[in-house]
């Protein structure tokens, strides 16, 4: 692969923050799901697939991953809303513990 896209960290200006957009080179895929991202020498925050904002401090996206961990780290999340029935990952509930975020399970059988 080789391919450029562009990543945008939108951050409010009401905060002081900035919104900055930087362009990245997808080089290879690791799996289906993960993507190594190099942007020069700088460590990048990857988010997990679907990831999006639905309300301030609310957010949704598709499973995470350990490349989405030092992403996710930067939302000072409290809690997770797992819906599938499977058991949640060994390395995931780590990751959730480390950082004091509570998991809630609902099983939902099927895909929507």
């Amino acid at each position: 692969m080789g391919e450029d896209t562009k990543t945008k960290v939108k951050e409010s200006q009401e905060e002081g923050r900035q919104e900055m957009w930087r362009s990245i080179e997808i080089v290879g895929s690791v799996e289906k799901w993960a993507l190594t991202v190099v942007v020069g020498d700088e460590l990048n925050f990857i988010p997990p697939l679907n990831f999006a904002m639905v309300d301030n401090g609310v957010f949704r996206s598709g499973f995470p991953h350990s490349a989405n961990f030092s992403f996710l780290q930067t939302l000072n999340l409290r809690s997770i809303i797992y819906l599938c029935p499977e058991p949640y990952p060994e390395a995931n509930t780590e990751f959730l513990k480390s950082n004091e975020i509570r998991l809630f399970q609902f099983g939902i059988e099927g895909y929507k």
